[in-house]
């Protein structure tokens, strides 16, 4: 299975998802190939680390490496547990089960590591991988938005107010005009990816821990563009691409209501002229296109 088709099959977005996908083959087999992926990363680095001629902190890279792995393989015989449960209908083979859910307190401890490091003796050694994954979202909502230098509304009668704009909105605004813009992750996975995250944001859902490293990865050309140049160096900006004209349609598309067809349409418009009032208009804030954290392809 490919990345992308992991990254389709194996994360769960709705409340639906979270009960249809676990009697799918597919989902088992999009988190083999992600467990497969970091397991190898993890491996990777071990076979790096054991040529290296001096390697700083040595005990703490080697606790690092062995727990990330043992814990992952203990994760793994929890997978093909719930795999023959609800796949096979084979009960109890490896007696194996999870917590599902993160208590306020251990989203606290990663804080904790997040910010003073492991190693630092300020915080437990522990691992958290479940923690960054609202770093994670946050990373996607910062690049989606930076992008097209948009995070909120302003109103001309009270400039002092600014009306956040939903990342939901935004989205919309840019699939509008999709086929103009280079992305170097798939727009959608990079929503889907984005969805996936508010169970954990809002709820302390765990996914497995193997997970939030896959789609670390799976997101860097986003954040980093993989091609070069003649010189060798790279953007940070790379991994979104388009026209000026497309950044500023997109802009112009946020301060026109999206049209949805259908009954709900004609419900919302009907509901807007029977409640029709006096509105100021809302504008974006005035911003200079080379402050977008994008490439212009002209």
């Amino acid at each position: 299975m490919t990345d992308a088709d992991a990254v389709r099959q194996g994360l769960m977005v709705s409340v639906a998802d979270r009960v249809n996908k676990l009697i799918e083959p597919s989902y088992y087999r999009a988190q083999l190939t992600m467990l497969d992926k970091e397991a190898t990363r993890y491996c990777d680095s071990i076979d790096a680390f054991s040529q290296a001629p001096s390697v700083f902190a040595t005990d703490a890279v080697v606790h690092t490496l062995h727990r990330a792995l043992h814990e992952m393989m203990g994760y793994a015989l929890i997978l093909l547990e719930d795999a023959a449960h609800n796949v096979t209908e084979v009960e109890g083979y490896f007696s194996a089960w999870r917590r599902k859910r993160e208590t306020p307190f251990e989203v606290y401890k990663g804080t904790e590591q997040i910010i003073y490091g492991t190693y630092s003796g300020m915080t437990h050694a522990d691992r958290a991988p479940y923690t960054p994954v609202a770093v994670l979202r946050t990373a996607i909502e910062l690049r989606l938005r930076g992008a097209f230098c948009v995070s909120s509304y302003v109103n001309p009668e009270k400039p002092d107010e600014l009306i956040p704009i939903d990342l939901s909105k935004l989205f919309e605004a840019v699939q509008t005009h999709q086929k103009n813009i280079e992305f170097n992750v798939n727009l959608h996975d990079v929503w889907k990816i984005y969805r996936w995250s508010n169970f954990y944001l809002h709820g302390g859902a765990r996914d497995f821990p193997w997970v939030p490293g896959f789609l670390l990865q799976y997101l860097r050309p986003l954040f980093a563009d993989p091609r070069t140049n003649p010189n060798g160096s790279w953007s940070i900006n790379g991994g979104i691409r388009m026209k000026r004209e497309t950044w500023r349609a997109v802009r112009e598309a946020l301060l026109t209501p999206i049209e949805r067809p259908g009954l709900l349409q004609r419900l919302s418009n009907a509901w807007r002229a029977l409640r029709a009032r006096k509105t100021s208009p809302l504008g974006l804030p005035t911003v200079e296109e080379r402050a977008a954290e994008c490439t212009f392809l002209n």
